[in-house]
């Protein structure tokens, strides 16, 4: 029994070595209390994606300082009574940017 244990061990490990990785889950829109705003956020990446506002590599990163942004005004009671104007301010500029496309649709290179 006892030779046995070292080959079992090392199966077991080289089965987990096989296992692959799960891929990465969206990040969870934090919801801001505004309707415009949530709608905003949840729509973000997509939106700026097919629109071909930054590099790819940028979007994660402006699309997080955009939530704390957002979510830190709801948090104020200065700045919430203004966010409603201001999420619906941006959507139409991302409107207007995605020149009637839909978010699903990236834009194609060179087309911008």
């Amino acid at each position: 029994m006892r030779p046995l244990l070292p080959l079992c061990t090392g199966l077991l490990l080289a089965g987990c070595a096989t296992t692959k990785p799960r891929p990465a889950a969206p990040p969870p829109v934090a919801a801001t209390g505004v309707a415009s705003c949530d709608a905003y956020l949840s729509s973000y990446l997509a939106c700026h994606r097919a629109a071909g506002i930054y590099p790819t590599d940028q979007l994660q990163a402006r699309y997080q300082a955009m939530r704390d942004t957002l979510l830190q005004a709801s948090q104020s009671p200065q700045a919430r009574p203004y966010l409603d104007a201001r999420c619906r301010l941006l959507a139409n500029q991302m409107s207007q940017n995605l020149q009637g496309r839909s978010c699903d649709t990236p834009i194609a290179a060179g087309a911008r």
